[in-house]
């Protein structure tokens, strides 16, 4: 058994169920060993049958029972979610009409919220995308919940169209609408900012986390990670980042705020051990921000305080 799995089941025995559904679904789309993604999709399965997410459980089941149509195990879960579809038929389709229209709530939601910060109305889009994250905790979630809506003309309006011009909700079958890691990921990523504007520190980086998830070629997020710990104050989770990125910065990012928070995170990390190599990084963050910024007193002072010279401002 490879280790994501079985480090998926030890969150998932902890309790720690969003975590592991994260976890499930990263194998999913690393592995092509049957009877690992069999596992991941019983899992799952057997976590949203916890969750009375019925729908979405018949899906990973289902999935499961393909890979691995002689486990009994599967088998007997699969036989008992239809056992509890035949014998509650009604309350099913009732289950099943509020979920959709929910579903569709929170397209709604996510899409409004975004076009209001195109429209310079941030205040606004805020708690409208904030309120999402209480329902789903992170991508995998969202992306598994947020899958085959049923959306009729009648309820199609501008809020829907906008979601689909931008390819961020895909036709997966007739009048059936699935989100697309795109459109998650344009969700992670302004939310993220909505939370640095609001000093949310702590909530942008987690975001920002899940942008990555879903698409881990946005490594310009793992910079806009850096100042935000350095906001934060977090000034050890700021230099372990750092030591994970490389030299070249991508473009995307407020040099001079990242330049700054660097400085930032190894003074306070030369503070503490007297390291020459954090010595050095903060006398060359400190000039990089000089370089863009002459007028950047309080890097002009630290730079100063290391160099034993005045301050650049006051020459």
């Amino acid at each position: 058994m490879s280790n994501a799995i079985t480090d998926a089941q030890a969150l998932e025995t902890q309790g720690n169920l969003n975590e592991a559904i994260q976890a499930y679904d990263s194998i999913l789309n690393t592995t092509d060993e049957p009877a690992t993604l069999a596992l991941a999709n019983f899992r799952l399965g057997t976590i949203y049958r916890t969750w009375r997410e019925l729908f979405t459980a018949q899906r990973f089941l289902a999935k499961a029972h393909q890979l691995s149509p002689s486990d009994t195990e599967i088998r007997d879960a699969i036989e008992e979610l239809n056992q509890h579809f035949s014998e509650n038929r009604e309350t099913i389709a009732d289950e099943m009409s509020r979920k959709n229209s929910d579903q569709i709530v929170s397209l709604f939601r996510i899409a409004t919220g975004i076009k209001l910060i195109s429209m310079e109305k941030p205040v606004q889009a805020y708690p409208l995308l904030k309120s999402r994250t209480k329902i789903f905790p992170n991508a995998a979630v969202a992306k598994h919940l947020l899958t085959d809506i049923q959306i009729t003309e009648e309820e199609r309006n501008s809020a829907i169209d906008f979601l689909l011009e931008k390819d961020w909700l895909v036709n997966t079958g007739v009048s059936l609408y699935t989100i697309a890691e795109t459109g998650l990921s344009a969700f992670y990523i302004e939310l993220a900012r909505l939370h640095v504007e609001n000093s949310a520190y702590a909530e942008a980086i987690a975001c920002y986390e899940q942008a990555l998830w879903l698409d881990p070629s946005q490594q310009h997020l793992r910079y806009q990670q850096v100042i935000c710990h350095a906001a934060a104050e977090a000034w050890e989770a700021a230099v372990e980042t750092l030591s994970q990125l490389p030299d070249e910065e991508p473009k995307g990012i407020d040099l001079e705020v990242y330049h700054t928070a660097v400085a930032q995170s190894y003074h306070h990390l030369y503070q503490t051990t007297q390291d020459e190599s954090a010595k050095q990084k903060v006398i060359e963050a400190c000039e990089t921000v000089l370089g863009l910024n002459k007028r950047a007193r309080e890097i002009s002072k630290l730079l100063a305080s290391y160099q034993g010279k005045k301050a650049w401002w006051r020459r």
